[in-house]
């Protein structure tokens, strides 16, 4: 059995090629005319009968010759990166392995946008922090008015009406006690952040982004020096070709 052998780039080049080529292919396909009973040739394309069997079947060849093509490519592809290993600072993986985890990271993967967590998670610290801070915002205004109030009309009258009207000390204690309460109430907020998320969301987006990087640079490396090897001619088996480094 004669074999080729090609990188992986030239696998998938061809491959995209062919997927257009294909389609374009069974678009202008016509496999069906009109005759009448008595008519040497067909109505549509003027072909003879026999001539248009002929081509008919040629197209119908044609188009299924592709489409093996694109199977054997895409075996060919799909076995080279099952079976070649990268090495990456998230350990040693499969090709297969690298470009699922790329396509995750990019939010490409089988359920999309919903596997890119680290971008969801960055994106939760920022609202995060921008909502705390808009609530710390409002709540200290409050605060703020609040205290003011406080200061215009409370002087310590009641305090010393209840001491001087001869009332029991712990009446005066438990309102001195219930101002106090209210003064500590008034303290203002502040943001209580001890992870500094909005530093920690920067930091996971610029790892993700070079690891995409370095993922997208081996797989793109390892596609240009490793072969696939392809039969001609009916079904064959496929094995990648190590090159010689």
């Amino acid at each position: 059995m004669e074999e080729n052998k090609i990188t992986v780039v030239q696998a998938l080049d061809e491959r995209d090629l062919l997927v257009r080529k294909i389609k374009g292919k069974i678009q202008k396909a016509q496999l069906i005319d009109l005759v009448r009973p008595k008519a040497a040739v067909t109505w549509l394309k003027r072909r003879s009968r026999t001539a248009f069997v002929t081509e008919a079947q040629s197209s119908l060849q044609q188009i299924q010759d592709l489409i093996a093509r694109y199977d054997l490519l895409n075996t060919a592809i799909a076995l080279s990166n099952a079976t070649t290993y990268l090495e990456t600072s998230r350990g040693r993986m499969t090709i297969s392995g690298a470009i699922a985890l790329r396509n995750r990271l990019r939010g490409r993967g089988p359920f999309g946008e919903l596997t890119d967590f680290e971008g969801m998670l960055a994106q939760q610290m920022e609202k995060n922090f921008r909502e705390l801070t808009e609530l710390q915002r409002k709540k200290n205004e409050a605060l703020r008015r609040e205290k003011s109030a406080q200061k215009k009309g409370d002087s310590g009258a009641e305090i010393i009406l209840l001491q001087s009207a001869g009332r029991m000390e712990k009446e005066a204690e438990a309102l001195r006690t219930e101002k106090a309460g209210k003064e500590k109430n008034t303290e203002l907020l502040r943001i209580f952040d001890p992870l500094h998320t909005r530093k920690m969301a920067e930091e996971i987006i610029e790892r993700r982004e070079a690891l995409l990087a370095e993922l997208e640079t081996k797989i793109k490396i390892s596609n240009a020096t490793t072969y696939v090897a392809i039969g001609r001619g009916g079904e064959c088996a496929f094995s990648p070709i190590e090159e010689d480094r």
